[in-house]
């Protein structure tokens, strides 16, 4: 056998090997090429969100201020610490904590003893120094005495007159006496002690002179606030009492850094109340311009003064997010400076659940 004939059906073996190779290849990429395909198809959308209940409230449009709310100290207006004008024993103090009193009623005495004597020897002195004047001017009149001996004369008169008059005063402020009707609020004295002058012996107040409350107000805050504002005061929860504001310090307590405000009392003061007393004031300060308010639940994700809401929109089946500036927050209510849409409504309950487009159904829609 000669070597084509060798070699033909070798060929012919090889040809059918690789078209079964290939016919089988065939086979295998099918399956690939739909995997690729399952792959490469988009993902299926995710099924939407039910509407989510909630409660919804117009916003309001205010322009009633912030009130001022600070604890102050109740008072009388005329209150005052009565002492003697000069130093020495008291002998006598009529009258207690609590008493009530009249118009120059006497209410405490010094020993009177080493006073008298002073005023007895600013006297005797007046009567000397008149006779020596009387005398020198009789020999001026003589040309015995000179000018100059007269005027000297009349001088030392005038000085002992002086000092009598002294005297006389210390005398008569060595008594206390009630300036007015009132009462007394505090026996700071006994009998028998040594008062040095000026010391408090009893604390006064009249009764003429009304009810007053006593506040320190903040910086920020007095910058709002006016004469004649309208305030309230209360004690251990009772119902307020009108008050106005009648006077406003024009410089700071160094110490705590606050303004004094009196705030005077215009209705009647209810029995029982003691200068002392601490009690609860709210200052109302003049209108602003309109902002507006929205209650303290429809504010989420709060950061400082920033916040968000979450406003219905006009269809009523979803919400817009806003983010809104605080500008303070009163009670249940919250004031904001950033405007929101006229006739708005905003989602207080089930708002800390919502998201920016978020499906939603009113709570009032329900059956």
């Amino acid at each position: 056998m000669n070597l084509p004939e060798l070699i033909l059906p070798r060929l012919a073996r090889t040809a059918a090997l690789l078209a079964a190779l290939t016919l089988a290849a065939g086979c295998s990429r099918e399956p690939a090429t739909s995997s690729a395909a399952t792959v490469d198809a988009a993902p299926a959308a995710p099924p939407a969100l039910a509407p989510l209940v909630i409660e919804t409230v117009p916003v309001e449009f205010s322009t009633d201020a912030v009130p001022v709310a600070v604890s102050g100290l109740l008072a009388r207006r005329a209150e005052a610490q009565l002492s003697f004008k000069t130093g020495g024993l008291i002998a006598t103090i009529d009258v207690r904590d609590g008493d009530l009193v009249q118009q120059n009623q006497t209410l405490a005495t010094l020993r009177l003893d080493e006073i008298d004597a002073q005023v007895a020897q600013a006297r005797t002195a007046v009567e000397k120094t008149r006779r020596d004047a009387v005398r020198v001017a009789a020999l001026h009149a003589d040309r015995v005495a000179t000018l100059e001996n007269l005027q000297d004369a009349r001088s030392a008169a005038e000085l002992a007159e002086a000092a009598l008059r002294a005297a006389e005063f210390n005398r008569l402020h060595a008594v206390i006496t009630a300036p007015a009707a009132g009462r007394i609020l505090r026996r700071l004295a006994e009998p028998d002690e040594l008062a040095a002058p000026g010391r408090p012996i009893l604390a006064f107040a009249g009764d003429a002179g009304g009810w007053l409350a006593r506040v320190g107000v903040a910086e920020p805050d007095i910058v709002r606030l006016r004469l004649g504002d309208r305030a309230e005061i209360s004690w251990q929860g009772g119902a307020p009492l009108p008050a106005t504001v009648a006077q406003i310090a024009e410089s700071t307590d160094p110490a705590t850094r606050t303004v004094e405000v009196e705030l005077r009392l215009t209705g009647e003061v209810p029995a029982g109340l003691r200068s002392g007393f601490v009690v609860d004031t709210r200052l109302f300060p003049p209108p602003v311009a309109a902002r507006p308010a929205v209650p303290l639940a429809a504010l989420v994700e709060g950061r400082g003064q920033l916040a968000s809401v979450f406003v219905l929109a006009a269809d009523g089946h979803s919400v817009r997010r806003h983010e809104v500036t605080v500008e303070t927050i009163d009670g249940t209510r919250a004031y904001l400076r950033t405007p929101l849409p006229a006739g708005a409504r905003v989602a207080t309950t089930g708002a800390e659940f919502l998201s920016d487009g978020r499906a939603v159904v009113s709570a009032a829609a329900q059956p």
